[in-house]
Order: structure tokens, then C-alpha cells, then sequence
């Protein structure tokens, strides 16, 4: 009995020491690592969350117990195939590299339903969509005639008309419309039998209201700009100069700057560049506070072409010029970004990324890193990521679910266009709208806005789950995230 205990006993012993250091390796990430060289490996990670959560996870073909969002821990680097599937979506799957130490994280993943259910909300053959972005509202057109023409709040999904059925006005034929992002005003511009006339619609409680500013326009303006959250003021170009238009004491301020070749307005400043290539930041009164260029050379080399620049600032670190032609510079190195084509673009603040769009390609350009180690002497800053090529007529393009997906319409299709892989972005097809017709995104609603391709009905479908679906991001950890690679579809 007692030779029995003492093998017992030295046997424990044995064991303690053989498997005591593994576990604690374990718990510091190591893991054995069997083959031709076998032994301890730094492990990594795998992070999943999705919307809507509780998909299950295929680790190769292998059931993994829990669901999304979950953590698939001490993994040997290398490559796995990951498939998720949820009942009533497709099946999602994609290659994921695991490195030693860090995390492979993808916590934005979207799974496709089935079956996209549309929603009609009003019935009434329309012919057309204003978007204003970053505001509840949106325009909506039956005809070009102002009595055809409504203000669309998707808070509380009513339709109010511009224009009473009554109205003097309400035969005009609407010629064009200014707005800006986040404004739930609109400058609209008619032409009739007496003439070009404008007026000012803004949203005031549940009614629409209407000013005539014909008398205070002399000419018709190229541009027409304001500040969201500050609405005494509108600047109107022309002809290099720009008109002041107070809307509080209905007057005028004609060419209250001159010599201009692009011009902006942020944070209740207006920001000018002259026909000399300086650039200057001054007041809504006008009085100059900075000059933020003054190198004729360097202003020549960027603007020498002399054609008028949107000026775009989203930060106030960041500064973008877009060109007539589609030249998109900024005050960051390379400067000149692109020669020609860019339509549009759309700043995502969070982690300052640049959407932009032409009418064939969709691109990025991440202005959040800072710049590499010293052995690279000289500076060259970001550059556009083209990560879709094969566009027909893209015209407008949205960030969505935190600047996770991209949802853009070219020609009278919608698409949703997956960035968080580790491979080529997933590309889907959201729906068919009418020809030449707008569509609208928000991103709080999670909702398209569109026109039925067949029956030009306003319609919705969901693109996002409900906001109570969209869980937290991936959670503070020891180990390193890695980054998501961007490739081109």
C-alpha cells in the first residue's frame, strides 16, 4: 500500500510539472503547436459580432458552440475559413488570418436576409427625391410644378406639401433647388410666364413655411450656400463675387466679397480663396480673422487653372477643394488627390475617412494615420483607395453602419458594398429605383428612401436591424487588433 502511494504520488508530481507550465502558457496566449517543429506558439484571436447577433459559427467545418458576438480564442496563426449562417439570411463566410498576439476582429458584420421586405408608404406615382443630408427631411416631387412638391420627415413619415393647392404659385415650374447637409431649409428656384422667382421653405414645427427673396437676388446665382445652425445669412455666388442675403431684415449685401474663385462656410465662418491664390478665413461680416494661404507659388501650382472650387471643411484640421471638373486637393499632403471625376464625397468624423465617388469608381482616402517612421524622409501622405471600379452611373453614395458598409446608386440600382473583410469587399444588391429618381439614407432610421422602379411609389426598405440589434463593438483587450486591409472589388 505504501509503494502504492508513493507512485501515486510521484506520478502527481510528474504531471504537476509537465502540465502546470502549459496551462500558465496557455493563460499568457501560448499554445503547443504540433508538427514538424513542434512547440509553443503565441496564439491569436478571433472576434465576431453581427446584426442581428446570435448567428452560428463555422470554424473550418467545425460548429462552434457559441454564437455572435463571441470571442474564438487560442488559435494557431494561420488561415480560417469562417461561416456564419442565421436562419432567414444568406450565408456569410470569408478566410480569416490569425497572427500571433493579436485579434482578428470583425464586429460590423451585416448579414443579408433572405428576402429584403418593401415597404410603401405613399401611393401616388412620384417623379423624384431631393436628399438633404444629415436632416429628417427630404423633398419629394410628383411634377415639376411647386404644387406637386413635398417636404418628406421620416421621424413621423408625413408628407407636407410646399404649396397649398390654392396658392398663386403653385402652377411655377420648379427650375432647381439649394440645400445644405443638415438644414431643414430649401432655396427654390421657379420659372413662369413673369419671370424667375425664389423662395425660402423651412420646416417650422409641423408647418412649411414661405419667403419670397426674388427682389433680393439681381442675378441667378452658380452657388448658393448657408450654415445649418445658423440661418440669419445667405451667400450667393457669382462671377467671382459673393452676395450677402439677410434673411432677418430681408436685405442685401451685393458682392460683400470679391475676387473669389471658391469659396466655404463652417462653424460660422466663411472660408475664401481669391483669384491672387490666397486663402483666407473670415467673419460673416466680413472682417478677415486668418490667412491660412499666402505662397503664390504654392497657390498657383494647386488653383492655377483658375476654375472655381467647392470648399468642403469637416473638421478643423482638414480642408477639401473640389474643382468643377472633379479635381479634389486639400490642405494635406499629396494635396492634389485626384485629377478629375470626383462627383461627391462624404466625410465619416469618427475615424476621418474621405468617401468619394465618381461616376465609374467609389474610393477612400483614410486621413487618420499619422505619418510613417523618419527613415521615410519625405512625406507623401494618404492616397485614394479605389475599391469599386465596375460603375456605370454612380451618383450618389452614403456611409452606413458606422462607416462599416458603403450603400451608393448607379444608374437605377441600389447597392450595399461590404469594407469590413479580410479579402474583396461584399458586394449586394439592395434594390431597383425609378429611372433618374434620388434615393435617400439614414443612417439613424437605418432605412432607404426610394421610388419604385415600376410604380414610382415612395417606398422604404430597413437596411440596418433595429438600433437595439446593433451591439458594442469588439471589448478592451491585451491583445493587438489587427487591422482590416481594404482590397479592390
Amino acid at each position: 500500500m505504501l509503494v502504492l502511494r508513493r507512485i501515486f504520488f510521484y506520478l502527481f508530481i510528474v504531471i504537476y510539472l509537465v502540465f502546470c507550465p502549459l496551462i500558465i502558457f496557455y493563460a499568457l496566449g501560448y499554445i503547443y503547436e504540433p508538427g514538424n517543429e513542434p512547440g509553443l506558439v503565441k496564439s491569436g484571436l478571433i472576434y465576431l459580432s453581427t446584426a442581428p447577433p446570435n448567428a452560428t459559427v463555422y470554424l473550418g467545418n467545425r460548429r462552434y458552440r457559441w454564437r455572435t458576438p463571441t470571442v474564438l480564442p487560442s488559435l494557431i496563426p494561420g488561415d480560417y475559413p469562417v461561416k456564419l449562417v442565421l436562419k432567414k439570411h444568406k450565408p456569410w463566410s470569408e478566410v480569416l488570418p490569425v497572427e500571433k498576439g493579436k485579434a482578428t476582429v470583425l464586429e460590423r458584420i451585416l448579414l443579408e436576409p433572405e428576402e429584403r421586405k418593401t415597404e410603401v408608404l405613399f401611393a401616388n406615382g412620384f417623379d423624384n427625391i431631393t436628399p438633404i443630408q444629415g436632416s429628417r427631411f427630404f423633398l419629394v416631387t410628383k411634377t415639376s410644378r411647386l404644387a406637386d412638391a413635398f417636404l418628406f420627415d421620416w421621424k413621423d413619415e408625413k408628407l407636407r406639401p410646399i404649396f397649398h393647392k390654392n396658392s398663386s404659385f403653385g402652377g411655377m415650374k420648379i427650375s432647381s433647388y439649394a440645400s445644405v447637409p443638415e438644414s431643414s431649409a430649401l432655396l427654390i428656384q421657379t420659372d413662369s410666364a413673369n419671370g424667375r422667382k425664389f423662395f425660402w421653405a423651412s420646416l417650422k414645427g409641423k408647418e412649411v413655411q414661405i419667403e419670397d427673396l426674388t427682389d433680393l437676388f439681381l442675378e441667378t446665382p452658380e452657388r448658393i450656400e448657408w450654415d445649418p445652425g445658423y440661418k440669419k445669412y445667405l451667400f450667393a455666388f457669382q462671377n467671382g463675387h459673393l452676395n450677402r442675403i439677410d434673411l432677418i431684415s430681408h436685405s442685401l449685401a451685393p458682392q460683400f466679397l470679391e475676387r473669389l474663385i471658391g469659396y466655404g462656410l463652417f462653424e460660422r465662418k466663411i472660408y475664401a480663396l481669391r483669384d491672387n491664390f490666397t486663402f483666407e478665413q473670415l467673419d460673416f461680416e466680413g472682417r478677415k480673422e486668418k490667412t491660412l494661404l499666402q505662397d503664390p507659388l504654392l497657390g498657383k501650382s494647386l488653383f492655377g487653372e483658375n476654375e472655381f472650387y467647392q470648399i468642403k471643411i469637416f473638421s478643423d484640421d482638414i480642408i477639401f477643394f473640389l474643382g468643377k471638373n472633379g479635381e479634389l486637393l486639400a490642405n494635406r499632403l499629396p494635396y492634389r488627390f485626384v485629377s478629375h471625376g470626383i462627383l461627391g464625397m462624404e466625410f465619416y468624423q469618427k475615424d476621418k475617412r474621405l468617401l468619394v465617388w465618381a461616376s465609374d469608381a467609389i474610393g477612400i482616402i483614410d486621413f487618420s494615420k499619422e505619418r510613417a517612421g523618419e527613415e521615410n524622409v519625405f512625406e507623401t501622405g494618404p492616397k485614394v483607395v479605389w475599391l469599386f471600379k465596375q460603375g456605370e452611373k454612380i451618383e450618389q453614395a452614403f456611409w452606413v453602419y458606422e462607416g462599416s458598409h458603403i450603400l451608393f446608386r448607379d444608374k437605377n440600382k441600389v447597392f450595399l458594398l461590404e469594407l469590413e473583410t479580410y479579402g474583396k469587399p461584399h458586394l449586394y444588391e439592395l434594390a431597383k429605383v425609378k429611372d433618374k429618381s434620388s434615393v435617400f439614407y439614414s443612417e439613424e432610421a437605418g432605412k432607404l428612401y426610394y421610388l419604385d422602379a415600376s410604380t414610382g411609389n415612395l417606398s422604404y426598405l430597413e437596411v440596418l436591424p433595429r438600433r437595439d440589434l446593433l451591439l458594442l463593438p469588439f471589448p478592451e483587450r491585451k491583445e493587438e487588433k489587427k487591422k482590416v486591409p481594404i482590397e479592390e472589388l
